[in-house]
């Protein structure tokens, strides 16, 4: 071989040596840390305030360890607890899906909480690699008393993603002091991707103040269909783990079910992959438990809530009325609280074949949109219906 091309032969296996081992730089670039600023996606939102108990989750942009710090006293935030997730010995983190539970809390106690991500650049069987901490502002929830309480909720329904119109209706309650929020399905609708869910749930939490107060999703029947339906269970934490179950408030009981789809089982649409016929029939069971209970029986209270309407519906298709029917016949409800139809409807004791009140919330379109107040004191439980104007279209004490 000419000693040019030698040479140059010895270059090239030079070359690619060179590129083949990563260097001090490449190693950087690849582990690079964003700032603090840049690890939130988004802000806290608490779920599932139950069993002397409440969830607080969150999502980070980046791989992360996180955890919670909470106490009593904001002016002595180094006697503060700190609580992680762990299963099976080990913490789980390196995600960017945070969900952590604060267990052992006293009910009507108000606890002071922040939410720490640290950045997980590396992470290998022998070697991790850290990177900044995103701290939040505090937040604060009360869990509610045991016994007798007052409370108010908001509740909104078919909201199909149309921010105007939740921003309007929530401008008509932004000065009430509430004590929770529950969104009656088809709020967070046909889910295409985890960004498009993140991106209308983080409007939802942020707007309704779900980092101080407790949120609760009921699902609809559109929250069933799309892409990322299944994956929308990653985003909350229902009560019992299930998309039906029910709560105290106080001495307050509500019992929220689960509709499933307002088709047949059957329908072309689904291709074989629903079986709602066995959810409701797993909730007909929950529901003569859950009627017999002495949670039930012994409260002062008791609301249901559903997106699907059972009673006074046009649909030829009402699998529920048929199944549930007989149980919630006689039922002691003070209330039943429906959405879908996107018209805004009340139907008094007996009109339809039900035997407590029934209101229907109205649609998505700023004509037809509505919200809901449901306020309790002392022996005394209201309901307030407003549109997007702040009129009142209903008002019930029940």
């Amino acid at each position: 071989m000419k000693p040019d091309r030698l040479i140059l032969f010895f270059l090239v296996i030079l070359f690619c040596l060179v590129c083949a081992i990563p260097g001090p730089t490449m190693h950087a670039a690849q582990n690079r840390a964003v700032p603090q600023d840049s690890i939130f996606r988004t802000e806290p939102y608490l779920q599932n305030p139950t069993g002397g108990g409440i969830t607080v989750m969150w999502q980070t942009w980046v791989p992360s360890y996180s955890w919670v710090e909470y106490g009593t006293d904001t002016t002595d935030m180094d006697s503060w607890e700190t609580v992680r997730t762990i299963v099976d010995g080990q913490v789980i983190c390196n995600g960017t899906m945070n969900r952590i539970r604060i267990d052992g809390l006293k009910p009507g106690r108000t606890y002071y909480y922040k939410v720490c991500s640290r950045e997980i650049l590396l992470y290998q069987a022998y070697k991790k690699e850290f990177g900044e901490t995103a701290v939040s502002p505090v937040h604060s929830f009360t869990l509610p008393p045991e016994t007798e309480c007052d409370f108010t909720a908001i509740i909104f329904n078919d909201l199909h993603k149309q921010s105007g119109t939740f921003k309007a209706l929530y401008s008509h309650l932004r000065d009430i002091e509430y004590d929770f929020a529950v969104f009656n399905g088809d709020c967070i609708d046909d889910p295409a991707d985890h960004d498009e869910a993140t991106a209308f749930l983080s409007e939802l939490n942020t707007t309704a103040g779900a980092a101080d107060i407790p949120v609760f999703y009921i699902r609809g029947n559109h929250e069933i269909r799309n892409a990322y339906s299944i994956g929308l269970r990653e985003l909350f934490e229902y009560v019992g783990d299930r998309t039906y179950g029910a709560f105290n408030w106080g001495d307050t009981r509500i019992v929220m079910l689960d509709c499933g789809e307002d088709k047949p089982d059957t329908h072309w649409v689904y291709y074989g992959l629903n079986d709602f016929s066995g959810l409701r029939e797993e909730q007909a069971g929950f529901l003569k438990e859950e009627l017999s209970s002495d949670a039930f029986r012994k409260a002062s209270r008791r609301i249901l809530i559903h997106h699907i309407p059972i009673y006074a519906t046009c649909d030829d298709y009402n699998p529920c009325l048929e199944l549930w029917g007989p149980l919630l016949e006689g039922a002691p409800f003070d209330i039943c609280i429906n959405a879908h139809t996107h018209s805004h409807a009340y139907h008094p004791a007996g009109s339809a074949g039900n035997t407590f009140p029934v209101v229907i919330g109205g649609g998505y379109s700023m004509e037809s949109a509505t919200a809901m107040i449901l306020e309790k004191k002392g022996d005394r439980l209201s309901l307030k219906v407003l549109n997007t104007s702040g009129d009142t279209l209903l008002y019930l004490e029940l």
